[in-house]
């Protein structure tokens, strides 16, 4: 149960920290898109397609995550946690 705690804390994490990065990013757009030099303009391109490499990575798991839960036998409702 431990690793399952674990596995959802870090979920958890995640989704937390996506959250606050969207947040930040929706905040600064307009004035980055103002401001950037034509460098920083070539390292944003870079880390937009890191960063959607990622989430595609992300949604693959997420796909097989459901799958293999869907594909599980139907367990016993655990103890309200």
């Amino acid at each position: 149960m431990a690793d399952s705690r674990r596995f959802l804390d870090n979920l958890k994490n995640l989704r937390l920290v996506t959250s606050v990065a969207i947040e930040h990013v929706q905040e600064n757009r307009n004035q980055f898109v103002k401001d950037a030099t034509a460098s920083e303009v070539r390292q944003l391109e870079r880390f937009i397609s890191q960063i959607r490499t990622l989430a595609e990575q992300a949604e693959k798991e997420f796909n097989t995550l459901e799958y293999l839960l869907a594909k599980r036998p139907p367990a016993s409702e655990d103890s309200g946690h």
